[in-house]
């Protein structure tokens, strides 16, 4: 009996070895044919770049015209000159604005000589009226006494009138050539303001980038003033116009790190900053796009107006945070491919809802004291709750509408309820929430099986992605799995 016992127990041990090792060997036949490569989670760096075009300009780039109509008769500079403020770059025939200066001398030396003609006659009449007045007492005091008759008073009042009336004539046409003599005067300052716009003066300080005349080209200043030279005022600070479709321009603030190539220059990269993002917007072929104003220095003088520069703007950057591949988020396994375990977290509600931007979660990230945050929290439900009660039935049909107007109710309340700095604060939060999403991702077992797991991920540059959470560093992931050549 004894030796039938062992006997039987050996089958059974046989049995269940042959069975272990049958089952390894369907797993691993389930996973035979196939290679998989793998991302680590680690600590760097991660930003979102911004790609775009723009043109090199000057800083200030400044038109010099001319004023009057003329024959250019010099040319002090020429393409690529350098000038100074004040500097005479052209000169236009001055010989018709001297003549017109000539003749407006002369009218002034006219009216002033009119004016002293006047001027004597006013003495002459104040004189004559002077001894009317005496004559006018005297016939007076004889007709009382009536030594004389009434016709020789009347006599002596009507040469008194005659005499007032000449001096009041008189001092009118001074008053007439004293306005004549400022209006001569006016005349010869316009006439030697045109005489001085016939030299063309540098406004600033700065290079010819383009030059427009030559010498003996007539100038026609009759609509518009023509334009004779472009000066660059410095070519060592430019500035770049750079074309942002509205898809990008979210995320883009002063102050943001810029580099740029230009087709000249294609090994050398050159960098510089956000200096003005552009409120007016351009549509051209149903896009939209926005101007932002780059700054960067030009010190070796070889970035020239007009280059074609392509732009790449660091709209966000997260410094020292964990990240992984990105192409870890993208990979599916194959059909025919090993076992995959669903992580039971991704069936998990409360998992799902972690970290989504709440109010409970904007109001924790801006560390406030408990008994604030809870009056605060009060107020945001008591405007949940009117907006559902308003919307009614349509709640459930309409749940765009619905999270708008909680999203509007929220910011409301908060802005009565928060500082500047604190909105400011709920504003980065909100906007870092919306770049973050769940995804689920694929991990090899040691028996060449996959198992799922599932990460918060945020800010993605297109080769990493920023690991939020669901991860730490040295975790493997699945990037790529692909068939081995089966041996012959």
């Amino acid at each position: 009996m004894k030796k039938i016992i062992i006997g039987l127990c050996g089958l059974v041990l046989i049995a269940g070895i042959y069975w272990q090792l049958t089952s390894n060997s369907n797993a691993n036949a389930s996973t035979q044919g196939y290679e998989s490569e793998t991302a680590l989670v680690e600590k760097g760096d991660v930003a979102r770049l911004v790609s775009a075009s723009g043109s090199v300009r000057a800083l200030t780039t400044v038109e010099v015209g001319s004023q009057v109509s003329g024959q250019i008769i010099e040319l002090n500079a020429d393409f690529n000159s350098e000038v100074q403020q004040g500097q005479i770059i052209a000169k236009l025939d001055p010989q018709t604005f001297e003549s017109r200066l000539l003749s407006a001398e002369a009218d002034v030396s006219s009216a002033k000589a009119n004016l002293d003609v006047l001027k004597a006659q006013i003495s002459s009449a104040e004189a004559n009226l002077s001894l009317f007045e005496s004559d006018f007492q005297r016939q007076t005091e004889l007709f009382n006494q009536k030594l004389i008759p009434r016709s020789l008073l009347d006599d002596a009042k009507r040469e008194l009138t005659v005499g007032q009336s000449s001096l009041k004539v008189t001092k009118a046409q001074l008053r007439s050539g004293q306005a004549s003599l400022a209006q001569r005067e006016a005349a010869l300052n316009s006439a030697k303001v045109d005489l001085e716009r016939t030299i063309v003066r540098s406004p600033i300080t700065g290079v010819v980038i383009e030059r427009n005349v030559d010498v003996g080209q007539t100038v026609a200043a009759s609509l518009s003033a023509p334009i004779l030279f472009r000066i660059a005022q410095d070519l060592r600070d430019i500035r770049i116009d750079a074309d942002v479709v509205e898809s990008d321009i979210g995320g883009i603030d002063q102050g943001d790190t810029v580099t740029f190539t230009v087709d000249a220059y294609p090994n050398d990269e050159f960098t510089g900053v956000v200096e003005q993002v552009r409120l007016a917007s351009q549509e051209i072929q149903n896009v939209v796009t926005y101007t932002v104003v780059i700054a960067s220095e030009n010190r070796r003088g070889n970035l020239l107006p007009g280059m074609t520069a392509n732009v790449e703007i660091t709209a966000e950057k997260r410094s020292d945070v964990l990240r992984l591949s990105e192409t870890t988020t993208r990979f599916r396994p194959p059909a025919d491919g090993p076992e995959v375990v669903t992580d039971t977290d991704a069936q998990n509600p409360n998992r799902r809802g972690a970290g989504r931007g709440g109010a409970n979660n904007t109001l924790a990230g801006l560390n406030l004291e408990p008994e604030r945050a809870e009056a605060i929290q009060a107020e945001i439900g008591a405007e949940m709750r009117k907006v559902r009660e308003s919307m009614g039935e349509m709640a459930q049909f309409d749940r765009n509408r619905m999270r708008q107007l909680f999203r509007s109710r929220i910011e409301r309340v908060l802005k009565m309820n928060l500082s500047e700095e604190e909105f400011l604060q709920y504003e980065k939060i909100q906007k870092q929430q919306s770049s973050t999403r769940n995804v689920s991702l694929y991990q090899e077992n040691p028996d060449g099986s996959l198992s799922t797991k599932n990460l918060r991920v945020g800010l993605s540059d297109g080769s990493f992605v920023e690991v939020l959470s669901g991860a730490e560093v040295g975790d493997k992931f699945v990037t790529r799995m692909r068939k081995t050549q089966e041996e012959k």
